[in-house]
């Protein structure tokens, strides 16, 4: 059986990267929050990458052990969705294994449907 890695993700330590500076980008009135980040190719050449925000995670205050330590919503060209991340130890030292999931709606207020008029009585 091949390995599903659909809605699955992984972030590792930094190796030859580090942050250059984060601010926003104006794209025709459209705002984004971007960061660049600095990398040192196999060949040796350097090259700056523009990452955009596509989401943001907060701390999981659950006491379920299984539970993400993290989770949010993430703004994707395929969906909104929720992403979950627990801190996990792997090969490459630790890590943030990621899973998409869809993103979940808030409950509807119920309204008192049995009124039959718009009359307001006075």
């Amino acid at each position: 059986m091949e390995y599903d890695n659909t809605n699955t993700g992984a972030v590792f330590q930094p190796n030859n990267e580090e942050l250059s500076g984060t601010g926003t980008l104006n794209d025709n009135g459209n705002e984004s929050r971007v960061c660049v980040v600095k990398s040192t190719q196999k060949d040796g050449s350097v090259v700056r990458d523009i990452y955009m925000k596509v989401g943001r995670m907060w701390d999981n205050d659950s006491s379920n052990g299984m539970a993400p330590q993290f989770t949010g919503t993430i703004d994707l060209p395929s969906d909104n969705s929720r992403v979950a991340a627990w801190v996990k130890q792997g090969s490459y030292g630790i890590m943030l294994s990621l899973k998409l999931s869809p993103k979940q709606e808030q409950e509807q207020s119920s309204v008192d449907n049995d009124t039959e008029s718009d009359d307001i009585p006075f």
